[in-house]
């Protein structure tokens, strides 16, 4: 299955800004949303069979095409 990121939300371009909840983007699409963690937005992108599963290292840099931006998170 396809790759998978856990992304914040609201977008920020500051360390600032507050976290409200975390959505799973599958082909440039937001499939799954809402969730209150990022581990539970981790653990239903890998129940729904993605890999990898790509995890934000910091809230303010989510440019999906820079890997340094992501951490893969085994299943």
């Amino acid at each position: 299955m396809s790759a998978a990121y856990i992304e914040h939300r609201p977008h920020a371009t500051s360390e600032q800004v507050s976290t409200s909840h975390y959505v799973i983007i599958v082909d440039g699409k937001e499939v799954y949303g809402n969730f209150s963690t990022q581990k539970t937005a981790k653990e239903k992108a890998c129940n729904e069979g993605h890999k990898p599963v790509h995890v934000a290292r910091e809230r303010h840099l989510q440019d999906r095409k820079n890997p340094a931006h992501w951490r893969v998170d085994p299943c």
